[in-house]
């Protein structure tokens, strides 16, 4: 069975603290601070091998949570 692949171009998707950010779904895996040479390596890993790429990785407690630490406190 062939895998089906679509990319779609966005803005921050809320998360502008970490970068530009890819996610990958239907697994919701966040990569952060993503550069154009990062592309490959997550297509070719992830996409193609199914092992996300660790080292970009968001943690868990970055991802849709105001308590992410490298987020700038909200003004009252």
């Amino acid at each position: 069975m062939d895998t089906v692949v679509r990319a779609n171009k966005a803005g921050c998707l809320d998360h502008c603290e970490h970068g530009s950010t890819v996610v990958v779904y239907p697994e919701g895996i966040w990569y952060g601070n993503v550069q154009v040479a990062d592309v490959p390596e997550i297509v070719e890993s992830h996409i193609v091998g199914d092992c996300p790429v660790e080292r970009l990785r968001l943690a868990d407690g970055c991802i849709n949570t105001p308590d992410c630490e490298h987020r700038t406190p909200q003004e009252p």
